[in-house]
């Protein structure tokens, strides 16, 4: 009994360790062949790319070949280009001479208000115009590459206000905020308010009334200077830390998963101009095994 018991436990634990297996996807695309010229498929601005596909697989997906939409970039990589910052500031009120900095630094210790305000910035007010007046001034587009290190160093900006009592205190807007990571073949945004709107991080000593901060919207940021009554105010905001050589993966478009019917054909409309490699990956997977195939073409469109 002991024996027969052991045998069975046996074929349980053989039974268990087996994997899921998998077959290689039998797959097939073809584009129109009335469109090949050499190893090139031609078709004009606005036409329909039609892809014919044959064979039984459980999940498709599809890279066109634009930009962000390439195969060979799908896997998170680093690479550092052209660091730029571009923004727009308007002061408000008062005559107060030098109340606002642009400070940057690549070494941060902590979060907490002493490791911010000890921290080694660099001041880069100077790189762009800062506004005078109330009319919206453009900085410019600045070039901060020379304050990293390499394409896995992060950064941090920051506005440093200063406002003294004893006469109006100026309002400072800053709006059409941009950091971006400049490269050959894309542009890789790194920051803007839109995205960044509940990551910014402020520090100051004058907290009433809340005016008295920097506020930050979707659109811009601000902060209200009081008037000569107004205690003395230093008062920080800060971006989150700017991975700057850091670009997501490209993306691809779902054609089919495991849950739908085969299909036999898919189009696509490109939008612009230009030669690009479009990608089809056939892919059958469990919990433990992937097997795929992949089908590459050449696409020119012509204006």
């Amino acid at each position: 009994m002991k024996k027969s018991f052991l045998i069975l436990l046996a074929f349980a634990a053989a039974a268990c360790s087996k994997k899921m297996q998998v077959d290689t996807p039998d797959f097939n695309v073809s584009p129109d062949p009335a469109r090949q010229v050499a190893d090139t498929f031609v078709y004009r601005l606005g036409d329909t790319t039609r892809f014919k596909i044959t064979g039984t697989v459980g999940n498709i997906a599809f890279y066109s070949g634009e930009t962000g939409k390439r195969y060979d970039s799908r896997i998170p990589t680093y690479k550092l280009g052209r660091l730029t910052l571009s923004f727009a500031s308007k002061s408000e009120w008062g005559n107060q001479k030098n109340t606002l900095q642009v400070l940057a630094t690549n070494k941060l210790a902590g979060y907490d208000s002493a490791s911010v305000v000890n921290a080694a910035w660099k001041d880069i007010s100077s790189r762009g115009t800062l506004a005078t007046n109330a009319t919206v001034t453009a900085f410019g587009t600045a070039d901060l590459t020379d304050l990293v290190a390499n394409a896995s160093d992060s950064l941090f900006i920051a506005f440093k206000y200063s406002g003294v009592t004893g006469s109006t205190q100026r309002t400072w807007t800053i709006t059409e905020w941009a950091v971006n990571n400049v490269l050959p073949d894309r542009t890789v945004s790194l920051s803007s308010f839109s995205a960044d709107v509940a990551y910014w991080t402020r520090f100051g000593n004058a907290w009433n009334p809340a005016s008295a901060r920097w506020t930050a919207s979707a659109t811009d940021l601000k902060i209200n200077g009081g008037n000569d009554a107004a205690p003395s105010n230093t008062s920080w905001v800060m971006s989150k830390p700017l991975y700057v050589g850091r670009i997501a993966p490209d993306v691809s478009t779902g054609v089919k998963s495991i849950n739908e019917p085969d299909k036999a054909e898919y189009t696509y409309v490109y939008p612009a101009p230009g030669v690009y490699r479009a990608t089809f990956v056939a892919y059958n997977h469990t919990l433990d095994e992937e097997k795929s195939t992949v089908r590459e073409f050449i696409i020119k469109v012509t204006p």
